[in-house]
């Protein structure tokens, strides 16, 4: 039987296991030299609910929340975007569970 608590502490701990890459990938994102049009740095979290994969890129943005891409052939210079965390899996069924879950998940959306 699933929880709503259950489903939630299991996100939570499958996401606990990527604490290390996703800090040491922060820590090197702060060493970038980003370049002066950029304004903002924006973190956006994708998630694909048919596989339970959640993934988070940055997005290098201007004060109009437009994004600032590379500009010429300056390489020591960043602005784009980037993969932060790759897709890692935050939930887990096996195949029999797979009807179950979905009732589960209509219901409680």
């Amino acid at each position: 039987m699933f929880s709503v608590d259950g489903y939630l502490n299991s996100i939570k701990a499958n996401l606990e296991k990527q604490t290390d890459v996703l800090v040491g990938n922060l820590k090197t994102i702060f060493t970038y030299n980003f370049s002066p049009e950029i304004d903002l740095i924006d973190f956006s979290a994708f998630i694909e609910p048919t596989r339970f994969e959640l993934s988070i890129r940055l997005f290098s943005m201007d004060k109009e929340a437009n994004e600032v891409f590379q500009d010429g052939d300056d390489l020591t210079v960043f602005a784009g975007s980037e993969e932060v965390l790759t897709e890692v899996e935050y939930f887990q069924l096996n195949e029999s569970q797979m009807d179950d879950f979905f009732e589960f998940y209509e219901q409680n959306e």
